[in-house]
């Protein structure tokens, strides 16, 4: 169950999230490690830059990186709005 939840949130809509927020905010810069690729050695930040320069992060520290901005934007839709 403990498996479940954690793929739920940080591996389907995490990931999800920072595959849309990352490029989009940095341009087309930053991208998030494909699912399908092979693995390759990251930093100890999840962090690494690919032939064209591109910085590419890991698929762990994108899911994090989208369920942070996921609460921040729940946060933010909560506090906007007179639910308090």
């Amino acid at each position: 169950m403990e498996y479940l939840l954690y793929w739920l949130f940080f591996e389907f809509i995490g990931r999800s999230i920072a595959r849309i927020v990352m490029p989009a905010l940095s341009f087309g810069q930053v991208y998030v490690h494909p699912l399908n690729a092979s693995p390759e050695r990251f930093n100890w930040l999840g962090y690494r830059r690919d032939e064209d320069g591109r910085v590419m992060i890991a698929r762990d520290v994108a899911g994090f990186i989208g369920v942070i901005v996921m609460i921040v934007i729940f946060l933010a839709i909560v506090f906007s709005t007179d639910l308090f």
